[in-house]
């Protein structure tokens, strides 16, 4: 009988969901997360818990003793995220890890330098058997963090996005498609990019949250100082507030409008639209 799948980052965006999608296809999870006591007191026993952190190596081989299988996701707010990551993936190979499933970012296949490009490439240099996974950015961008607290206290979206599309994915898509990869066979050796069905302008997206919603919101395009100035004063140092104003830039030259069959061709069915995500999101913009 297969071990148990260790998922890092399980109490995260898509790792939570992740853990969710395996254990309704029947799998033993094992949910790594810096502070289990914590996370039991929320979750109660449904999933075996096992203290992990990127910066405690010594927590690593408990994690994995027994693991053939992992979700990983390597700190993809870090530029330094190799640094973390290298150690990990070489005690995977200690521990007879054989497929390891890897969430990147869209793109990163064109991005040389990029942390989540050395991740990916020392992972394949490793020997383990991998599947990477490149997603663009989440829908649930809209219902959490800044870009949600932006909608409730202006009524508006704020980025420096101009009238560029991007193809956003719903992370249930994103955990779905990790949750075949890791218990179905044929995924190894494979990297999918992982979109929605269309591309939206921020317009688009502000009126289909208004039409969920009942309320309107509207699509105000700032400039790059403007997002800097944005990004620190919610308390973001400068060189976090230049990556993200850098995404952005990229996004303004199209880098995130091309829409990938691969949820289709993985999953059997279509991408979950933005308009499903907003229905479904619907309470938090009220």
């Amino acid at each position: 009988m297969a071990g148990p799948v260790l998922v890092i980052g399980a109490t995260g965006t898509v790792g939570s969901r992740l853990v969710m999608e395996l254990g309704q296809r029947g799998e033993k999870v094992r949910a790594a997360t810096r502070e289990p006591a914590a996370a039991r007191r929320r979750s109660g026993d449904a999933v075996e818990l096992v203290e992990f952190d990127f910066e405690r190596p010594e927590t690593f081989a408990p994690a994995l003793a027994g693991v053939e299988r992992v979700f990983l996701i390597a700190r993809p707010g870090d530029e330094q995220a190799d640094r973390v990551a290298a150690p990990l993936i070489d005690e995977m190979k200690r521990q007879g890890v054989r497929h390891v499933v890897n969430l990147t970012a869209m793109g990163v296949e064109m991005l040389e330098g990029m942390a989540l490009k050395k991740v990916e490439r020392y992972l394949e240099d490793s020997g383990i058997g991998f599947t990477h996974l490149r997603p663009n950015f989440f829908m649930q961008v809209f219902s959490g963090g800044p870009l949600l607290t932006d909608i409730r206290s202006t009524g508006a979206i704020h980025v420096p996005a101009a009238a560029a599309r991007i193809s956003y994915v719903d992370v249930r898509d994103i955990a779905a498609v990790a949750a075949a990869a890791l218990s179905e066979a044929g995924h190894v050796g494979r990297a999918y990019t992982l979109t929605g069905g269309e591309a939206l302008d921020h317009h688009e997206i502000a009126r289909a949250i208004s039409e969920a919603a009942g309320k309107t919101v509207r699509y105000v395009p700032i400039s790059e100082d403007a997002a800097r100035r944005a990004i620190e004063g919610a308390g973001l140092p400068p060189e976090r507030a230049e990556r993200l104003v850098g995404f952005y830039r990229l996004v303004r030259h199209g880098f995130c409008t091309p829409v990938s069959p691969d949820v289709h061709t993985v999953l059997g069915r279509p991408p979950i639209s933005f308009a499903r995500f907003a229905k479904d999101s619907a309470a938090c913009w009220r």
